[in-house]
């Protein structure tokens, strides 16, 4: 009998080159709700559609299951999995509201899960767009993009002994608007990855003992 592989607490990542895949049927209910204005997410359905609320409805219950397939169970921002986090929330990176980017609500690139904390504390209607485009790829972003970034490009992480470490690159705006955002370098994060670590056994530990000891000769991790 196989030994069943630890599950790690908290996770970092990028999604390039993974994106979720709407069905036939579902980019029909998509395109039956365009234009889109604001409000269809929340079920705000124009009299002239000829998409049924139940519909639209699947498409978002959906939506969960697709981006588990891809991201797993952790929280985009944080890290954290929903064991330690709570339940995950489908998440715009680019807000959805009405004043913002409407137009992006069912963007496959623009969705993923996040912490209650993250998404809704943290981050909320917050215009991560410092550019704009109507081709959502073109933008250009004030953090850390899971789909278009390589998270550790522009963020460094390491562990050594149990104590988790995390800065931003020395030429990362993103990076440091990213961590300042969600609060991952705070006293209280940082404490409680490191907690997850010494609690977990975490089987990836040598791995990052070896990446620390090599960031602490960066002049960005020197105290």
């Amino acid at each position: 009998m196989s030994k069943k592989k630890n599950k790690l607490p908290f996770l970092f990542q990028s999604l390039k080159g993974k994106k979720i895949k709407y069905s036939k049927a579902e980019e029909l209910v998509i395109n039956g709700l365009k234009p889109l204005i604001g409000g269809e997410w929340e079920g705000k359905i124009k009299k002239v559609s000829s998409v049924l609320r139940k519909d639209r409805d699947d498409l978002r219950f959906n939506l969960k299951e697709k981006l588990i397939k891809i991201q797993g169970e952790y929280c985009i921002y944080c890290g954290l999995h929903k064991d330690h986090c709570g339940v995950l929330e489908r998440e715009h990176i680019a807000p959805k509201g009405s004043k913002l980017y409407p137009e992006f609500v069912f963007e496959e690139e623009n969705l993923c899960l996040a912490c209650h904390e993250c998404n809704f504390y943290l981050k909320g209607e917050e215009d991560t767009i410092s550019k704009y485009s109507k081709n959502y790829r073109s933008n250009k972003f004030t953090i850390v993009h899971p789909y278009l970034n390589d998270f550790f490009s522009h963020i460094e992480f390491a562990v050594k002994d149990g104590k988790a470490i995390i800065r931003k690159k020395p030429w990362s705006r993103k990076g440091k608007k990213t961590i300042s955002l969600f609060e991952l370098d705070s006293t209280e994060n940082t404490t409680k990855r490191s907690g997850l670590l010494i609690a977990n056994e975490w089987i990836f530990k040598d791995k990052y003992d070896k990446m620390f000891e090599k960031a602490l000769n960066e002049k960005y991790l020197k105290t």
